[in-house]
């Protein structure tokens, strides 16, 4: 039995000092960065202590989807390299590890700042000691217009402080906005969002980003009310400090309003852009913003104005349509003379498109040897057809097809009240109609028009579409944007 025992013991010692010599687990995402993060026990660890703050954040946080979708950012500028570069490569181990610190940097401080509002949540138990568990519901705070909330900032001082509530008054929200300053990024505002619940309040959201926040307004959508707290940050920059929350059955959720920039580019004439923040407004769930050309300064936009209209998406605002002023169309560009099976497309209603003209495989039909690809960027699928044009004075349609191959094309089966949707027609620059479907070799359309096939996209006419699985795609023209 002692032998047995000690045997054991040392067991146990082995296991215990080859856990010791074995590095820690590496945490980097798969991707094209893991071999190399992996490989370096440096990147390893600081990967190791992101991952940590990043799950510190994620328990503390406000704001759960801009966490999220900063942390997607984050990821993929490591992979995109330094971009400022000529040409673009990828980050040396010392760049990669001081953007692992920043990043981490942040994270500490937000976690830091959100748990000093947590501090909301602690109250005394019965018998006065101050170990009971949080509770998410507590007092209305009893300084509210003089008394900084948490100590996220410091030198606080209160700035304004007050209550917004529905016209039926069954919906109501504590706010407090605060001025100070934070170590690591000077002069700052803050804004704390507290919504009525049974039994007192509970918090709703809060930042700390801002040099500026404007008190919050609660308005009526079709899909409940939201809640918008206007913020901006600084420098020359003057970007977007906003807060958007929308109330649903399982309680208020807070609505992220940075990833839709990444579709801006494909939406606006080459040549301008939006270099400041957008003046939002959340009633009409849209924003206005001035366009900059290249050649302008942050002072002094000369590009005209855009409006930007946006639709919910689950936890996020999506840009839907971009409506151009007088102005700003008139700096659009003519494009130059780009052969049709090179042509990408730009699409200029709401929906997250581009279609492309190609040359694939052996010509499809008699009418043109080119198909056709839609790439939607919402479900990240792609939609093939060829053309087709009826004998005689006749319409023009696209038929959905199989992905091309080396062998050919495969028509998939239509519905014959399908066909209808199918309606094609390519645009001139004066808006006059082509008499045939595009043609290699031939100058590209200016634009393409489809007036069905979203209709088709919608209800699942799409051979291979989902039917749970909806695409939208309103009405509108398709206009050359590049030329591959």
């Amino acid at each position: 039995m002692r032998r047995l025992a000690a045997a054991t013991l040392l067991l146990l010692l082995a296991l215990s000092a080859e856990a010791q010599q074995r590095p820690p687990a590496c945490t980097a995402p798969a991707g094209p960065l893991q071999a190399t993060i992996c490989g370096d026990a440096a990147l390893r660890a600081a990967d190791a202590r992101l991952r940590a703050a990043e799950r510190a954040a994620s328990t503390t946080t406000g704001r759960p989807a801009t966490l999220a979708v900063r942390a997607e950012a984050f990821q993929r500028r490591l992979e995109a390299g330094e971009t400022q570069a000529t040409p673009p490569r990828p980050f040396t181990r010392e760049e990669l590890l001081d953007e692992y610190r920043e990043r981490t940097s942040q994270l500490d401080d937000l976690v830091r700042q959100d748990r000093s509002i947590r501090r909301l949540e602690v109250q005394r138990c019965p018998d006065g000691r101050r170990d009971c568990p949080p509770n998410p519901v507590f007092a209305r705070p009893a300084a509210l217009e003089r008394t900084c909330l948490g100590s996220a900032l410091r030198n606080c001082r209160v700035g304004a402080a007050g209550l917004v509530a529905s016209e039926d008054r069954n919906t109501r929200i504590l706010w407090q906005i605060q001025h100070g300053f934070t170590d690591s990024d000077g002069l700052r505002a803050g804004i704390v969002l507290m919504a009525e619940a049974r039994g007192g309040w509970r918090l709703l959201g809060w930042s700390f980003e801002g040099v500026s926040f404007a008190p919050p307004r609660l308005v009526e959508t079709d899909d409940g009310p939201m809640l918008h707290a206007e913020g901006r940050t600084g420098g020359s920059g003057n970007g977007n400090a906003d807060l958007f929350y929308r109330q649903t059955p399982q309680g208020w959720v807070e609505i992220e309003s940075e990833s839709w920039w990444a579709s801006l580019p494909a939406r606006l004439p080459a040549g301008l852009t939006i270099m400041q923040g957008v003046d939002y407004d959340a009633e009409t769930l849209s924003a206005r913003s001035a366009l900059w050309r290249e050649e302008d300064g942050n002072c002094c936009p000369r590009g005209g104005r855009a409006m930007l209209d946006f639709r919910v998406r689950e936890r996020a605002l999506v840009l839907a349509a971009v409506t151009l002023d007088a102005v700003a169309r008139a700096q659009q560009p003519e494009p130059p003379a780009c052969p049709a099976e090179r042509a990408t497309y730009r699409f200029g209603g709401e929906g997250e498109f581009t279609a492309e003209l190609r040359r694939e495989g052996p010509p499809p039909g008699a009418e043109s040897d080119l198909v056709l690809r839609l790439r939607s960027a919402a479900s990240l699928r792609d939609y093939w057809f060829r053309f087709t044009q009826s004998q005689g004075y006749g319409t023009q349609y696209v038929l959905p097809i199989a992905p091309p191959t080396a062998e050919g094309t495969r028509d998939l089966e239509v519905e014959d009240d399908a066909m209808p949707l199918m309606a094609f027609h390519g645009v001139r620059a004066d808006l006059s109609l082509l008499e045939s479907p595009p043609r290699s070799g031939m100058p590209a359309p200016r634009h393409l028009f489809l007036p069905g096939i979203g209709q088709a996209l919608w209800y699942g006419q799409i051979p291979g579409t989902p039917a749970a699985s909806r695409e939208s795609l309103r009405p509108g023209f398709w206009t050359l944007s590049a030329c591959r």
